[in-house]
């Protein structure tokens, strides 16, 4: 049987089969959802791209801006040449699980699991990870007490085969592109009434720092508390990021040209503390 991976990053669980639908469906009676947890904390779950499956129609299966789909995925190109056998992040909203109870027909519906990682408490689980009281969980499993072990399974409720609205993707607390999709449109609003300037060069990081979900930037022109474009040619991937202040003029060196928050260096595939970057802005022009 085919198998539906929900992978979280930063969990070491291998798990090698996927669910993968076929060409008419994403998801099918025979499946089963393994959830994990992010850095961030967002649940995802990787799908795995079959004949006939595209980005776009698994966004719109799942309810999700394809260039927030995009941001989940920063492994992928951004070309349309994404290839059946890929493997894809989809992020899932918690309202989209249901109790067992709303899940009827029982044909339409995929059981959904949690494998436990160290540190996870009971409590955690159901009321931070996914917005169910603990004695309603415990309830549904059928659980004897409340102790976990790392590794353990516990199924915590149940995703329709018929995917999932988008007006559901939209109150998700946890979706990540929704963050990157609003400086990418403060970004385009300022087409119409500013000039544009573009810049190369090399782009630092610290990448011993933990990522966060801020998406920033220090930069030596750009107006303080606008938005730049910043792309990673090597990687083709290309982000937004807020200028939070000017680069200090002692701090760093003439060939930095942007300071970039750990979340955005990720986003972008970086390995080096320095990679190059190609940089858009937009600026007044004074008469």
């Amino acid at each position: 049987m085919r198998k539906l991976v929900l992978t979280l990053t930063g969990i070491a669980f291998s798990l090698s089969l996927f669910a993968t639908g076929d060409s008419l469906s994403y998801l099918t009676a025979k499946d089963t959802i393994f959830l994990k947890l992010d850095e961030f904390g967002y649940s995802i779950f990787s799908h795995q791209l079959e004949r006939g499956q595209t980005m776009y129609s698994l966004a719109k299966f799942y309810g999700i801006k394809l260039d927030v789909l995009y941001n989940f995925n920063t492994q992928l190109p951004t070309d349309g040449t994404v290839a059946p056998g890929a493997t894809v992040n989809v992020v899932i909203p918690d309202s989209a699980i249901v109790d067992w109870k709303m899940a009827w027909p029982r044909k339409n519906f995929v059981p959904v699991f949690y494998t436990v990682k160290h540190g996870d408490t009971f409590y955690k689980v159901a009321k931070t990870y996914f917005g169910i009281q603990p004695d309603t969980l415990k309830a549904r499993i059928r659980l004897a007490n409340t102790s976990l072990k790392t590794g353990q399974r516990i199924q915590v409720g149940w995703l329709s085969t018929m995917g999932i609205p988008e007006a559901m993707q939209a109150v998700n607390r946890n979706t990540l592109g929704l963050k990157m999709l609003a400086l990418q449109q403060a970004f385009n609003g300022e087409k119409t009434v500013k000039v544009p300037r573009f810049q190369n060069g090399a782009a630092y990081w610290q990448r011993e720092k933990k990522g966060g979900t801020d998406y920033y930037a220090l930069h030596r022109t750009a107006p303080v508390g606008s938005v730049i474009q910043v792309s990673n040619p090597l990687r083709k991937k290309t982000v937004y990021a807020k200028v939070i202040a000017k680069i200090p003029d002692q701090a760093y060196g003439d060939d930095i040209v942007v300071v970039l928050s750990p979340s955005v260096a990720k986003l972008l595939g970086a390995k080096d503390p320095k990679f190059f970057v190609e940089i858009k802005y937009f600026e007044f022009v004074k008469e």
